[in-house]
């Protein structure tokens, strides 16, 4: 063999990632499960395309895998069980507070990188958001703030509104994520009262012109299930001719009027930095949840022209997106 030839098959060879080469060896490849309480292949994509990002490549130096609990909050602890007992887990993704605390319910020693909307703390995930303690580390959005910053804007851009309204699952139906919405609320004026989702199948009906007519507004907390079907709830809103305000910036990207919170692609790429770390040998107990830095209000200036909504300019000026 030429002495170039060498120098490069040497040069290709170290720069292969180390977990290619352990697969040459005939060692397992690091496995990955991905818990979520909805099907959402969006969600799903974009983890495959933060993991590629970092080098990991599905099949040759990753497996990953995506359970999710088809709507039915109450499968999420008999599906995280089902996956420990599997075995072979070298980290789980969990997404939302509910699938990290089943997570954690079946687990105590395998690696857990979750992104939660409430405080881990307060939740039980964690001794302390520097040192979590535990085997779980992750994202913390702290929804509560952000929920608060959508009922003002709310107010802000509809001084006349009574009736408000907040579609929750049995994700989002705790004090944790429905205190924000109702004391803010009725601290400004608003009667709120929660649309219950019990079952996404049933998304036309519960969210029926003639149920949203009860209402003069409405505004959304993040909710894992609610996500995944985002075009019919924007389709639904829509139908019903009432604004909403919603968690994140991909909702007004996909129709909707308004949104106020985290940048949730951001939060993704952050998790998923974490799980690298994670396994490359961090423990989570050293890991400290992080909180998203990046927040957004988007505005749909058509969808506001079609409902009769007439923008201040003060609100106008502080939106980071105004599409027209």
């Amino acid at each position: 063999m030429r002495r170039r030839e060498f120098i490069t098959l040497l040069s290709g060879a170290v720069a292969w990632p180390i977990m290619a080469r352990a697969q040459q060896l005939g060692v397992p490849l690091p496995r990955v499960v991905q818990l979520s309480p909805a099907d959402n292949p969006s969600q799903a994509d974009g983890t495959r395309r933060l993991l590629r990002e970092l080098g990991y490549v599905e099949g040759r130096n990753i497996q990953i895998e995506f359970r999710n609990a088809g709507g039915k909050a109450d499968a999420l602890l008999t599906m995280a069980e089902e996956v420990v007992r599997e075995g072979g887990v070298d980290a789980i993704i969990a997404v939302s507070t509910p699938a990290a605390l089943a997570a954690y319910r079946a687990t105590q020693t395998i690696p857990i990188v979750a992104l939660v909307a409430v405080d881990p703390v307060g939740s039980g995930l964690a001794e302390s958001l520097a040192h979590p303690g535990r085997n779980v580390t992750g994202i913390a959005v702290f929804s509560e703030e952000t929920t608060i910053k959508r009922v003002e804007l709310m107010r802000e851009v509809l001084p006349r509104a009574v009736r408000l309204g907040t579609v929750t699952t049995k994700l989002t139906n705790g004090p944790q994520s429905l205190a924000p919405v109702l004391e803010t609320g009725r601290k400004l004026g608003f009667t709120v009262q929660p649309i219950h989702l019990d079952d996404p199948a049933n998304l036309a009906t519960d969210l029926s012109t003639e149920v949203l007519s009860g209402f003069d507004a409405f505004v959304f907390v993040p909710d894992a299930i609610v996500s995944a079907h985002m075009a019919e709830v924007i389709r639904l809103i829509g139908l019903g001719g009432k604004p909403a305000i919603f968690p994140s910036p991909d909702w007004v990207a996909n129709g909707g009027f308004m949104s106020f919170g985290p940048d949730f692609a951001d939060a993704s790429r952050h998790l998923i930095s974490q799980l690298d770390r994670v396994l490359k040998g961090k423990k989570p107990n050293d890991l400290p949840f992080e909180r998203p830095t990046k927040f957004d209000l988007r505005i749909n200036l058509r969808i506001a022209k079609a409902l009769g909504i007439d923008l201040s300019p003060m609100v106008l000026a502080r939106a980071d997106q105004v599409i027209e």
